[in-house]
């Protein structure tokens, strides 16, 4: 059975790049550990993976492959929080819950619907290092969105704060450890939070 994720936004809808996932209790009750800046990175998805990059997202012609970022980075959190998933099992739950927009973008709510009120997305109207380290030290997984070379906007999951930069899993580049995002935090454009419910 899958749970749905809550909602903390103004803001319904996040650009884009069934019932709710079933939570394994015992990893429900062990949420990264609170004051750290390293959380939890049991997983790497790929929205490129070859079984499910040709996935649509909702009820349009774009693919999982071509702007499943966010929810690929999306199911990655929820993974690492103890839910059950993965991309297709996310964006088919988003797609049978009507959590996309005609134009493709996730809805938030959506997030809440999948997810039965387990989790929660928070939403920020700024993007600073003290935001997303308070994420992180609430055991909250930042999803930064960032432009690639080519101008397109992507998405991708802190997982790490140190001196060297911030660690994240980028759903275009598989890796076996994260990735540290070269160009700081001045790279980043936004910033949601996705975390267990209080």
């Amino acid at each position: 059975m899958f749970r749905p994720f809550a909602i903390i936004s103004i803001a319904l809808f996040l650009s884009a790049c069934g019932g709710s996932p079933r939570v394994e209790p015992e990893q429900m009750m062990t949420p990264a550990p609170k004051g750290t800046f390293a959380l939890r990175d049991s997983v790497a998805y790929s929205q490129i993976d070859p079984r499910w990059k040709s996935d649509r997202l909702g009820n349009t012609n774009d693919t999982m492959g071509s702007d499943g970022c966010l929810v690929t980075a999306t199911a990655m959190a929820l993974t690492n929080l103890g839910f059950k998933t993965n991309p297709q099992d996310l964006n088919k739950r988003l797609t049978a819950t009507d959590s996309y927009t005609k134009r493709g973008w996730l809805i938030w709510d959506g997030i809440r619907r999948v997810t039965d009120g387990r989790a929660v997305a928070t939403f920020y109207d700024e993007v600073n290092a003290e935001t997303i380290d308070q994420c992180m030290a609430n055991g909250d997984y930042p999803l930064v969105q960032f432009y690639l070379p080519n101008g397109r906007s992507h998405w991708a999951m802190i997982v790490r704060h140190d001196q060297r930069g911030y660690h994240m899993r980028d759903p275009l580049r598989t890796s076996s450890k994260p990735l540290i995002f070269p160009k700081g935090i001045d790279g980043y454009r936004a910033v949601r939070c996705v975390g267990l419910a209080p």
